[in-house]
């Protein structure tokens, strides 16, 4: 038998470097049956979603969906078949289409990620750059994903009750054939004391968890984002000269090396720049360039950067429609994003530092604005 023939892990884009390190086989299909009960079953479907680090049933499901045929898989015999007769080269195509819409990382474009899956929204989480980007919620596909996650889960449910059910019988056995009826009266005594004893040790391990508690409240999230900002705004202020590609590959230096997410840059970037003295000093029109770099005109980014905006001005709410409108006239945002972010209410993008009422009160101030844009666009329509 030929050894199995190994090729670079890629999107719609190919991976020509022969060093690539992410390998995965060819796959391939075998034809079987004839007229209506016609069908291909992929044999090497469980090596190739391994090296996808994907379920088998996931892969084969793509292929269905895209192909608009029947699909089914058995995990007892790894039998994976779509229905209808489908060559080779057409599987492999398919399986690039899947692995640039479910595989690789849309920021780093390394096959590292897995799935974070919350509130019925599936997100990328890149391990090799830290990006948690959202996955294309439109497919047929996510309706299976999150149905398979809801089984899981329910299933490790159903498993972890069964286990406490046994030990719960297992204690109970144990403690009736233990016990004899002249020592159940010493026990309680005993067990009184003990209790007293454990009251007196949780009171004093609850002071331990709370002073470190207190401690590690030092190092989470919240400092760490701090350490950045102020970071990024000494190399600002410490070399004035600096290009924007010095500044953007600062920023990401920094949020990379914190641990935080792709989308922090915004945050990290937005607070080290813009001050209460914005409109004064022109920072918004200044900055502009740097916000286009990191935002690279992907929606998500601008959202996020209304989010950051949203941070910014909770103490300072009349700054807020100023810096949204600069920000469009400097085309960093767009009409699109801004009208989106007006109609809808709380969202994953708004950060928990921002209350709700806050939030309204910020979206309030941005009304003109808002209006404008909305007369605008109807006005386009109309010619």
């Amino acid at each position: 038998m030929a050894p199995t023939k190994l090729i670079n892990i890629a999107g719609l884009t190919p991976v020509d470097d022969p060093e690539y390190r992410y390998k995965m086989p060819v796959v391939f299909g075998k034809i079987e049956g004839r007229g209506n009960g016609i069908k291909t079953v992929i044999p090497n479907i469980n090596e190739v979603a391994l090296a996808l680090h994907r379920p088998p049933g996931e892969v084969n499901k793509f292929f269905g969906c895209e192909l608009g045929a029947q699909t089914s898989y058995s995990s007892d015999n790894d039998r994976a078949v779509v229905n209808g007769a489908h060559i080779d080269a057409v599987l492999i195509n398919m399986l690039h289409r899947y692995i640039e819409k479910f595989v690789i990382c849309p920021q780093c474009g390394l096959p590292e990620t897995d799935y974070k899956i919350k509130a019925d929204v599936i997100w990328h989480k890149c391990a090799a750059c830290g990006a948690k980007e959202m996955v294309d919620m439109s497919h047929k596909l996510c309706t299976y994903i999150l149905a398979q996650n809801k089984k899981q889960k329910k299933e490790a449910a159903s498993k972890e009750k069964g286990k406490d059910k046994k030990k719960s019988k297992s204690r109970e056995k144990d403690t009736e054939s233990a016990d004899s009826k002249t020592e159940k009266k010493e026990k309680k005594e005993k067990k009184g004391k003990k209790e007293k004893k454990k009251k007196k040790k949780s009171s004093e391990d609850a002071e331990d968890d709370k002073t470190c508690e207190e401690e590690d409240a030092g190092v989470d999230d919240v400092s760490v984002m701090e350490l950045a900002i102020n970071s990024t705004r000494e190399f600002i202020k410490n070399k004035p000269n600096a290009t924007v590609d010095e500044i953007v590959n600062f920023v990401a230096n920094q949020q990379m090396a914190s641990q935080l997410r792709s989308f922090d840059k915004i945050h990290i970037i937005t607070h080290a720049l813009l001050t209460n003295n914005f409109f004064i000093s022109n920072e918004i029109e200044k900055y502009a360039s740097i916000y286009e770099n990191i935002i690279n005109d992907n929606s998500i980014m601008e959202r996020h950067l209304i989010s950051a905006l949203e941070n910014l001005c909770v103490s300072t709410p009349k700054n807020f429609p100023i810096m949204i409108k600069q920000f469009y006239d400097e085309g960093v945002l767009e009409e699109d994003t801004i009208l989106e972010w007006a109609g809808e209410g709380r969202t994953e993008y708004t950060l928990d530092t921002v209350g709700e009422e806050s939030r309204a009160f910020l979206r309030a101030e941005a009304e003109l604005v808002v209006t404008w844009l909305q007369e605008a666009e109807s006005d386009s329509d109309d010619e």
